[in-house]
């Protein structure tokens, strides 16, 4: 049985750290009332009560042995085997769960971070004890297999796991090479480990100093800030050195990238899959067909991005656009209050379209324990879901400054929450989980909501074109950008189907092609300096096989649904709210068009673009008026 990537981490999409037009000035957040930190007690009263548990777990490790070579004995036999199996799957993810949150309260203390290295090889180890598994259910005759459902009603939770073992089955290999594969366990994901240790920790980033006089180390945190500055100068310099510092590794950022690679083409061809794409898709049965036509859509509208390039030049009043003119805001910061207790506020407000069951339920769990909501010292930065104690409740982790990005987070992560919940209180735990394609589209659903609520407030066009210039901000690294990523990552793995080395030359060449066909460097739009080819590898996704594409479809899903849900569709609140409801009780893309969007049409993908024209309309229409 494949065990799940132990955490649910719902990472928000970059939408929410675009632009900060919106963001007050940087402060201690305002105290707040109700609970702002995590209890975990519900899950373990301590760490001695968890180092008990997993003494306990440890003893039951082998228990599914005594199952071995007698999953076709009787329908009550089988149930009797998945139901021990899916226990010691969720007994092990509640230890993992435990130790995982509690590590990132303090990422300096050692003894949680001790518990979380320990589960870490133990879900690995119970990966291994199940690899015979699945070889076994196979072996059973699909007729036999049917029979046991229809005798035993016991049987119904499991149903899509077969299933969707099922479509595998040409790819499930012998029990003795499963189980050796599933020992390879821990010697995967090296390449992204090394070159997570080489971005950012090993490196010797270089120092520049801005035009203030502020000194800024231009190492991953300091590009970003860099990149920002509204002084052209300085992002030059920025972009400069922190290229010229990539450029220097690009060999050795190679060599982990091609390592990386290599297991996908090994694992694609030893389960005889046609493409190291096919063979990742499968996993959430999304057709490989859905990839590419995301690849040509997006490709064909590539005029939108360039219209929006050239507004984004105006707005900076700058007459050749180049690279490093990506990241500024369009308009100047806007002061507000976007303190704790206002953000939940306005957030609850936006998500009135969802219903007073929705609203009601999110904000109640907001001050239970539930969110640990300010940044503390040795806190994990970011914010994420963790969904996997499925017989306690999700938890949230946000690091909350009140500003507006800070905002836009608790709607990103309170779409992931409420996902969580809704298909908790739903589903039997077999099919509680979801899978990434439909993830972010309850994250991205409920910041389009906040976008186009807090445009229906606003009182001045600097405010309108703040929120209008995130919006597109968003479409342009949501969209564009993940597709981009999308069609070099499909690039280079089809380099190394055929053979050829991944190098830091092939790799600068393919991505520095994209670049220019995206920011349209023939049509005059954007100048791109040979430098910047080398961005791919500060960019970790590249090691995820096949992950970013889903950033794309999620915005584009949920750029439809949310104005379904606005435009008062009948029936289009309680089919979305189904979605939320249904785990992965069904393919991913058959849950989203049972919800309104059909993914494997090229129609919502020219509906967002359109949209995204429109938003661009309104932006021109603006600075029109001003100009008069």
């Amino acid at each position: 049985m494949p065990m799940p990537v132990p955490l649910h981490l719902r990472v928000p999409t970059v939408l929410v750290a675009l632009l900060l037009a919106l963001a007050a000035p940087a402060a201690a957040p305002v105290l707040a009332e109700g609970r702002t930190t995590w209890d975990l007690t519900p899950i373990y009263p301590d760490a001695e009560a968890w180092e008990k548990a997993r003494q306990a777990f440890e003893r039951r490790l082998p228990e599914m042995d005594a199952f071995k070579g007698r999953l076709g004995e009787s329908p009550q036999t089988l149930k009797q085997a998945f139901d021990l199996m899916f226990d010691l799957q969720k007994e092990a993810l509640r230890l993992y769960g435990y130790a995982n949150l509690e590590a990132d309260l303090d990422l300096r203390a050692p003894g949680p971070q001790g518990r979380k290295q320990t589960m870490q090889m133990m879900l690995a180890d119970l990966q291994a004890r199940f690899a015979w598994i699945d070889p076994e259910l196979l072996s059973i005759p699909a007729e036999r297999l049917a029979s046991f459902f229809e005798q035993e009603p016991g049987l119904a939770p499991y149903r899509r796991y077969v299933e969707r073992l099922e479509k595998r089955r040409p790819h499930v290999l012998s029990p003795e090479i499963e189980e050796v594969l599933g020992q390879t366990g821990r010697l995967r994901g090296e390449g992204a480990t090394i070159g997570s240790l080489l971005r950012n920790a090993e490196i010797p980033w270089p120092t520049i100093t801005l035009s203030t006089g502020e000194e800024l180390v231009v190492d991953v945190n300091g590009y970003s800030k860099g990149r920002a500055s509204q002084v052209r100068e300085d992002r030059i310099a920025t972009y400069k050195a922190f290229y010229d510092t990539l450029q220097r590794y690009a060999g050795t950022f190679a060599a982990t990238l091609a390592a990386t690679v290599n297991e996908h083409v090994f694992d694609a061809r030893v389960r005889k899959y046609g493409s190291t794409l096919e063979a990742s898709l499968a996993a959430n049965e999304v057709d490989p067909a859905v990839y590419r036509m995301l690849v040509d859509e997006i490709n064909a509208g590539l005029p939108t991005l360039h219209r929006y390039l050239r507004l984004r030049a105006r707005m900076l009043g700058i007459d050749d656009l180049r690279y490093h003119d990506m990241y500024p805001p369009l308009v100047p910061e806007i002061s507000a209050d976007y303190s704790w207790e206002t953000s939940k506020r306005l957030v609850l407000e936006a998500l009135a379209p969802l219903g007073s069951d929705y609203v009601k339920t999110f904000s109640g769990v907001l001050d239970a324990g539930w969110v640990d909501v300010f940044p503390r010292p040795g806190k994990r930065s970011g914010a994420y879901v963790s969904d996997i104690v499925y017989d306690v409740h999700p938890y949230m982790l946000l690091n909350h400054i009140d500003d507006y990005q800070s905002m836009s987070t608790l709607a990103h992560e309170g779409g992931h929450l409420m996902h969580s919940i809704l298909s908790q209180r739903a589903q039997p735990y077999p099919t509680a989980d979801y899978v990434i394609f439909v993830a972010e589209v309850a994250s991205t659903v409920n910041e389009v909501l906040l976008f186009e609520d807090l445009l229906s407030k606003a009182k001045t066009d600097d405010e309108r074109l703040a929120l209008l210039g995130h919006f597109l901000e968003g479409m342009r690294q949501t969209v564009y950008r993940q597709t981009q990523f999308a069609e070099f990552e499909l690039a280079m793995h089809e380099l190394a189907e055929q053979g050829r080395p991944l190098t830091a030359e092939s790799l600068n060449g393919l991505y520095g092609d994209l670049l220019r066909r995206y920011y349209g460097e023939k049509e005059g739009v954007t100048k791109i300096d040979d430098l910047y080819a080398v961005e791919w590898a500060f960019i970790p996704h590249f090691h995820y096989n096949y992950y970013v594409y889903q950033y794309a479809t999620s915005y584009v899903a949920a750029v439809a649904l949310a104005q379904k849900i606005l435009a008062g569709e009948p029936g289009a609140r309680d089919r979305y709210l189904a979605f939320l409801s249904a785990g992965s009780s069904k393919p991913p893309v058959e849950l989203l068009r049972e919800a309104g969007v059909d993914m494997t049409r090229p129609e919502p993908i020219r509906a967002a673009l359109a949209y995204m024209d429109g938003v661009i309309g309104r932006i021109e229409q603006i600075l029109d008026r001003r100009s008069d």
